[in-house]
C-alpha cells in the first residue's frame, strides 16, 4: 500500500522550488513539487500564495522544513 502524501512546506519562488527538488533528490527524500500555476490561470494563484508546495510522507516534515529553513537562512545572510 502507498504512504499518502501531505502538503509539509510552503514553497515561495521557483528558484527555491528548483533547489528543494535537487537536494531532496540528491538526499533520497521522497516528495512531490506541486506547483500553485494552472493552465487557465496561470500565475494567478502564485502571486497570491507562492510557487507552491512539498507533499511527503508526514513523518519527513520535520527533515524537509528544517532543509528549507536552512535555504532561506543562507538567502537572508
Amino acid at each position: 500500500m502507498r504512504e499518502k502524501k501531505r502538503r509539509v512546506v510552503e514553497i515561495d519562488t521557483d528558484v527555491d522550488a528548483t533547489f528543494m527538488d535537487s537536494i531532496l533528490e540528491e538526499r533520497g527524500i521522497p516528495h512531490l513539487m506541486v506547483s500553485y500555476a494552472t493552465r487557465p490561470f496561470t500565475n494567478l494563484f502564485q502571486f497570491n500564495r507562492g510557487w507552491g508546495h512539498i507533499s511527503a510522507p508526514l513523518e519527513l516534515l520535520e527533515e524537509i522544513s528544517d532543509i528549507y529553513e536552512e535555504f532561506k537562512q543562507s538567502k537572508v545572510e
